[in-house]
């Protein structure tokens, strides 16, 4: 009797193990037949192929440049998982998620948008207008049987900033700074890490009291596109009643991943900017953007 008791509760105890997920691991379940595959996040910035040094790069902490981690996982060009990770949160630099043996592609992207960025289409991963500074890694990895996977995701900027420097001040009766483009991208194919579509962005900045009566700087993003000419910019100065106070046009403004193309010159007067061909290249240290200098 003694031994029929033992194999009952022995063959409990199996079925009971049986039902139960293993460990949790970083908040996140692992069922059955999955194994856990962590991520962890950093950036690096490589130097330019014209520093003597080229391939050396040097890791900085994902937090100091963004707020916000999206991972989404891919096998056979449909998303089969997602996660995200906010400023704040437990463990910021690491994702992990459940997945099961195969071979799968994973993309993580770093930004500073309020929202996520749809990542339905790895090919097609759309932002809003308003861009930020945005980081990607983008790889195939293999998950086994036997065990979990854990990954260090060294991730580059994906996106070229344009910088406008104003050498004059805000004039009293501007409110706000329309920044509108075109020629760049507010979508990124992140397994090329290219833009792939022509967009039409529209960036508003607004002009503070604090601001007016002084010089200011605008900065916008894009993520440049592999048959880029440059890009069309026009900035509008708008007062309270809607009224365009003046339109500035720059042409041909280069974009280059990783790359700021900064103008310098007085920005509000009517007219279009020329194009400076003679441009002054500025390398700066390698956790920083590689910045052209330009006049207008």
């Amino acid at each position: 009797m003694k031994a029929l008791t033992y194999i009952s509760v022995f063959l409990m105890c199996l079925l009971f193990a049986s039902c139960q997920k293993v460990a949790v691991e970083d908040d996140v379940d692992v069922p059955e037949g999955k194994n856990l595959v962590t991520f962890n996040v950093g950036i690096y910035q490589q130097l330019p192929f014209t520093e003597v040094n080229a391939a050396k790069t040097r890791a900085q902490d994902i937090a100091s440049l963004c707020k916000h981690l999206d991972l989404a996982v891919y096998q056979g060009g449909e998303r089969v998982a997602k996660a995200s990770k906010d400023a704040g949160d437990k463990d910021f630099n690491t994702l992990s998620i459940a997945l099961s043996p195969g071979t799968y592609h994973a993309v993580i992207l770093a930004h500073n948008q309020d929202k996520s960025p749809t990542t339905t289409d790895a090919e097609k991963i759309g932002f809003n207008s308003d861009m930020s500074d945005t980081f990607l890694w983008s790889q195939d990895i293999t998950v086994t049987e036997d065990k979990g996977l854990d990954i260090d995701a060294n991730m580059h900027r994906a996106v070229a900033m344009v910088r406008i420097v104003t050498t004059d001040v805000v004039p009293d009766n501007v409110s706000t700074v329309q920044l509108y483009y075109t020629g760049g991208s507010s979508t990124l194919n992140a397994l090329t890490g290219e833009g792939c579509v022509n967009s039409r962005q529209t960036v508003k900045r607004s002009v503070s009291d604090d601001m007016k009566g002084k010089t200011a700087t605008f900065e916008i993003y894009t993520f440049p596109k592999s048959d880029s000419k440059g890009l069309k910019l026009v900035v509008t100065a708008i007062a309270a009643n809607g009224q365009t106070v003046f339109t500035h046009t720059f042409e041909n403004v280069p974009v280059v991943r990783n790359q700021v193309t900064q103008y310098k010159g007085a920005l509000f007067t009517n007219g279009s900017a020329e194009s400076d061909t003679s441009s002054k290249f500025r390398i700066t240290t390698d956790d920083e953007w590689t910045t052209v200098d330009k006049t207008f």
